[in-house]
């Protein structure tokens, strides 16, 4: 198990939202990572203060400047930037989607402009925590609603990945997703 890294992600309820001052009627839908199998260093990163996890799915029409024919689906963003982009195979149902996508290979993030106390702005670098795991690779499992996703992470698996996609599909990948999802623990308490 140690190829590959499992994380669940939901839509809160809005109630637990509610009750951790997260926005609910937020126009981004957020999804919490509310289960972690493996560790994965750039994780660490994304913690805000509270120690939670979460990614905004994103649409992509009109906001990544590529052809259609390689423009995502949609993307998901994180604190430090682009988590990922989701590209949707045609091996889903009608109850989930399948998609994959992989970190962004660029060193940094778009600079960040920051107001300082003297009215006046700061650039910012923002390094890509992903960086060094940009060969890895993402397995997405997705409602059709994208209200949860899960994720799997494979390590150096980047090229490898659309093959990943397919045996989830054919039901090759059913036994390690078992344990996965048995073993997957909170990374913190709603």
């Amino acid at each position: 198990m140690s190829n590959y890294v499992y994380l669940k992600c939901e839509n809160l309820k809005n109630e637990v939202k509610a009750r951790h001052k997260i926005k609910t009627d937020a126009k981004i839908p957020r999804l919490d990572v509310t289960a972690q199998e493996g560790y994965y260093e750039p994780l660490q990163s994304l913690k805000n203060p509270k120690g939670m996890i979460y990614f905004n799915v994103l649409g992509t029409d009109g906001v990544i400047n590529s052809s259609d024919r390689r423009r995502s689906d949609v993307w998901l963003q994180c604190s430090a930037g682009n988590f990922s982009s989701f590209y949707m195979t045609d091996l889903g149902t009608e109850t989930e989607f399948i998609g994959h996508g992989n970190p962004s290979g660029d060193e940094y993030f778009k600079p960040k402009r920051v107001k300082q106390t003297d009215g006046t702005y700061k650039t910012i670098e923002r390094p890509n925590p992903f960086y060094k795991h940009r060969n890895d690779g993402f397995l997405f499992i997705a409602q059709p609603d994208f209200s949860a996703i899960e994720i799997v992470i494979v390590q150096n698996g980047k090229y490898i990945i659309q093959s990943e996609c397919k045996k989830y599909a054919d039901g090759q990948m059913n036994d390690i997703l078992k344990t996965l999802r048995a073993e997957a623990r909170p990374i913190f308490q709603y």
